[in-house]
């Protein structure tokens, strides 16, 4: 019998909504403590979710040694993931973490290390990956049903980036984020991608700022912005698949569109993440010239929550296609490299 697990979260921005909002539909769990440098932020979620005031924290570290949580959610800005789940993991407390898993590769080497002196269950929000659609496409990938796949186009694409009055945030400013789109919707799609077909070998990459200047938070005066709003790659992926990418907040009339095409030898597989149940395939390999795609509606056991599985990797059950931190070292791995190749203009190998 599962039994329920007490959790802590630390930062209530907005990515913190989406955790409470999915955890509050569990019945194995109950949020016990939040954490965060804003009183008013604490108070209102505190007094939304009716958690007691000694359990509402402004130092993260005493969140991680209240007797009251049995498991680490980490949602704050990207430089303090690594410390606090080093934190967490030195309590021995299960954690999951926001993506990027950090700044730079050598900071996520850190908490590797970490885990391999004090291993605990551990756990990556790489949300995509919990979506029906791109689950099912692992399970065709697994089965071999289109065969081997030649060619992949991938799409990230958001208009945030002009968003009326938007300021000079933590995520344009590099010592926080590390980088802009490239690690806060990137890195999801370069995860998804090498859950679906292996890992990027090599990297060519170009990348770019559009609103280069923004109102600082607490005054009018203006800030440089110095994080990417769109970046551009290709990926050899190994086995002769190759790849192409393109991420952007400078995409109007998009909200939150995330589309994969996978061409093989034997058909193709497109999803698009705006519709996560449905994916479309085509395995018509003798009328491929008639170009028709045939929509399937993702059988139910391929619905999961992102946090119903860390419930359930808590609770010690099974879980497949589980993304650890070791994943979040890869794709920060990878992420410096698109970096590194965006200002060498040269291809980066991984």
């Amino acid at each position: 019998m599962s039994k329920t697990v007490r959790i802590g979260i630390i930062g209530l921005g907005g990515i913190a909504k989406k955790h409470i909002k999915e955890l509050r539909a569990i019945e194995e769990c109950k949020i016990t403590a939040v954490c965060d440098i804003d009183g008013g932020k604490l108070d209102a979620v505190g007094d939304e979710l009716d958690i007691p005031k000694e359990n509402r924290f402004t130092d993260y570290r005493e969140l991680i040694k209240s007797e009251d949580v049995d498991a680490v959610e980490i949602c704050t800005p990207n430089y303090l993931h690594v410390p606090m789940a080093i934190e967490a993991v030195e309590a021995g407390k299960p954690i999951n973490v926001e993506k990027p898993l950090s700044v730079d590769y050598e900071d996520a080497l850190l908490l590797g290390g970490k885990l391999l002196e004090k291993p605990v269950d551990n756990m990556m929000c790489f949300s995509y990956r919990f979506m029906p659609a791109v689950r099912y496409a692992k399970r065709m990938m697994e089965n071999g049903e289109i065969g081997k796949v030649l060619n992949v186009q991938v799409e990230y694409l958001k208009s945030s980036a002009f968003m009326k009055d938007r300021r000079l945030e933590w995520r344009f400013i590099k010592k926080y984020a590390g980088t802009g789109v490239l690690g806060d919707l990137g890195v999801h799609l370069v995860d998804m991608a090498s859950f679906l077909f292996g890992d990027i070998k090599a990297v060519s990459a170009s990348k770019g700022i559009v609103v280069k200047q923004r109102k600082f938070i607490d005054s009018d005066e203006i800030g440089e912005v110095e994080t990417d709003d769109w970046c551009s790659f290709m990926a050899d992926i190994g086995d002769g698949i190759n790849a192409n990418f393109f991420i952007t907040r400078c995409a109007l009339g998009h909200v939150n569109t995330i589309k994969f095409d996978v061409f093989g030898e034997k058909g193709m597989i497109s999803f698009n993440l705006n519709t996560p149940d449905v994916i479309y395939v085509n395995k018509d390999v003798e009328n491929c010239d008639k170009g028709s795609l045939e929509c399937i509606t993702v059988p139910d056991e391929f619905k999961i929550t992102q946090e119903q599985m860390f419930v359930d990797m808590v609770n010690k059950k099974e879980c497949r296609y589980l993304p650890t931190v070791a994943d979040g070292i890869k794709m920060q791995k990878v992420i410096d490299a698109i970096l590194e190749s965006s200002e060498k203009r040269a291809w980066v190998k991984i």
